[in-house]
């Protein structure tokens, strides 16, 4: 194995403690021994051991699948490495890359990240979803769609003041695109700053007048206001509905 000294980012071979060359049955057994060791059931939530226990299964889900394991192995310079050679070019790039390649590499890392977050959210997993895009913010602050994963990880663990931050970005940078302004105003919802989503869904409506979402979560600020007052408005407020519809 190489030495960890050398790596100056995440190394998902040394992290299961595995060689470059190891079959796919060597990475079941060795992440399997590993993760029956750090399950968080076995540990008793233990934080260090709750970190390696993550940092394994994201390195598993990438090196247990040929496809993704070879993005992997050409995004780090190791393809077609024979039995006996084990040692690893460079940190994380080959030594004959150019500033060029190593940026289409890192977007190419990137793009895999971003697809195995979308389907760590869709499980629920919100924090390996956020951990596991968090070192790309150094690299591509102003990637918007970075960063509306962020945002949907952030919301799923109830971080709203992150996710708003994360979906400001992605607004700032795709401000022509109505949905991101319909995501942050979702946040704002969740977060119960009525007056933002407003806004956020106000500019979403500057761009595509008829958004159905934006449209119906207006009226969910509506109904949610309504709820708030006593009675007596409410069933003016209704009324006032009623022969506005009728004018």
């Amino acid at each position: 194995m190489p030495d960890s000294s050398e790596n100056t980012t995440q190394d998902f071979y040394e992290i299961l403690g595995v060689k470059y060359t190891a079959t796919q049955e060597e990475i079941e057994d060795t992440y399997h021994g590993l993760a029956r060791k750090l399950h968080p059931d076995v540990t008793g939530g233990d934080t260090e051991s709750t970190e390696r226990y993550m940092a394994i299964n994201e390195a598993y889900h990438v090196l247990s699948r040929s496809e993704s394991r070879a993005e992997y192995n050409s995004s780090i310079g190791i393809e077609n490495l024979s039995d006996g050679d084990e040692k690893k070019p460079a940190p994380g790039i080959r030594k004959d890359s150019n500033p060029a390649d190593d940026m289409r590499r890192l977007d190419a890392k990137l793009r895999r990240a971003i697809r195995e977050a979308e389907k760590q959210c869709s499980r629920d997993n919100f924090w390996e979803a956020s951990r596991s895009l968090e070192v790309f913010l150094k690299t591509h602050p102003d990637n918007a769609q970075l960063r509306t994963i962020l945002a949907s990880a952030a919301l799923g663990m109830k971080r709203y003041h992150e996710a708003a931050n994360h979906m400001k970005v992605a607004c700032t940078v795709a401000y022509h695109d109505p949905e991101n302004f319909v995501k942050l105003g979702n946040i704002y919802i969740q977060a119960g700053q009525l007056v933002l989503a407003e806004k956020a869904l106000g500019d979403a409506l500057g761009w595509n007048a008829e958004h159905e979402v934006a449209l119906m979560l207006l009226r969910e600020i509506e109904d949610l206001r309504d709820a708030e007052k006593p009675p007596i408005q409410r069933i003016f407020r209704k009324v006032a509905k009623a022969f506005k519809r009728k004018g």
